[in-house]
């Protein structure tokens, strides 16, 4: 019997395949499982389940089928659109954005407990997570959670959260708060009483200065009042002292030489009565108060009343 070429092409092809299809290799950071017939493979020497560490391997073809995973550190993060609500020891509410660090530990117990899918098992530990910081906040205040215990509440977040982990096969390595904000409708009418007690805070303030600002004009009217008074008292006295030596002078020369001081006295009333050319007087020309245009320097001209 004869065995044409197709077949042995056949035979060939089906050998080449069956042999590339036996090897596998794992890559660095990633880890295996070997399902045969939908079950996990064990070990023959130690009958423990057999994880497929990096390198080249070798499987029965169409039995035996591989799972790899990542083993590396992964992240999981709640979703911006959607922060988690939270309602703090004095029944304030708080949005909450968070991140977590975590990784496969046992991967055998993490292909049991989600079926190797890495969404299900981040879907699962979101919950977890959500409930135990819920709980968290839920034994403090606002302060507490904020400021003065916020270190302690993140350890305990991690140390439960690492905790429940252990039954899905993975661990928490770290969970992280990114920001703490109120919910849109407390944060308006924060706002608003923030903008109110501001707005009083600032008319006291400007009622204080206004307050202020009148006192010291009052000092300041008092201290120029007192000041005017002092310059109208000393003034006066300077003017009396002046007026007294002004009368000793005039008495004193009109001692000297009587004829001159009254000639001089005269110069000064002409000066005095003719300075603008809108005066009018009428006067007799023999009167006394023209004696020195007639040449009599005997008499003393009178002095024109004052306007």
């Amino acid at each position: 019997m004869r065995i044409n070429h197709t077949t042995i092409i056949t035979i060939v092809a089906i050998l080449v395949l069956t042999i590339f299809t036996a090897f596998f290799s794992i890559h660095e950071g990633t880890q295996g499982l070997i399902l045969r017939l939908g079950k996990i493979t064990h070990d023959s020497k130690t009958n423990a389940p057999l994880i497929v560490q990096p390198g080249l391997h070798f499987k029965i073809p169409f039995l035996d089928r591989v799972w790899v995973f990542d083993t590396r550190m992964q992240e999981l993060a709640t979703p911006s659109s959607h922060p988690l609500t939270v309602v703090t020891k004095e029944q304030t509410y708080l949005v909450v954005e968070y991140f977590a660090k975590w990784r496969i530990s046992n991967l055998v117990k993490f292909y049991t407990s989600t079926g190797g899918s890495v969404s299900w098992a981040e879907n699962l530990l979101e919950q977890r997570l959500n409930d135990i910081v819920r709980a968290e906040y839920g034994k403090r205040t606002s302060y507490q959670a904020i400021s003065s215990d916020r270190a302690g509440m993140m350890a305990s977040i991690r140390e439960e959260a690492n905790h429940v982990g252990k039954d899905q096969g993975i661990s928490v390595i770290d969970v992280r708060l990114q920001t703490i904000t109120l919910p849109k409708d407390v944060m308006d009418s924060v706002f608003k009483r923030m903008e109110a007690e501001r707005k009083q805070f600032a008319e006291a303030k400007r009622a204080e200065g206004m307050e202020k600002s009148e006192e010291i004009k009052a000092l300041a009217d008092q201290r120029v009042t007192v000041i005017k008074a002092e310059a109208i008292t000393k003034a006066a006295s300077v003017r009396a002292t002046g007026d007294q030596e002004a009368a000793e002078i005039y008495a004193k020369t009109y001692g000297a030489d009587p004829k001159f001081y009254s000639f001089f006295r005269s110069l000064e009333a002409y000066e005095n009565s003719f300075n603008s050319k809108r005066d009018i007087l009428i006067l007799r020309p023999e009167g006394k108060f023209f004696a020195y245009f007639h040449g009599n320097h005997g008499t003393t001209a009178a002095m024109p009343a004052k306007k």
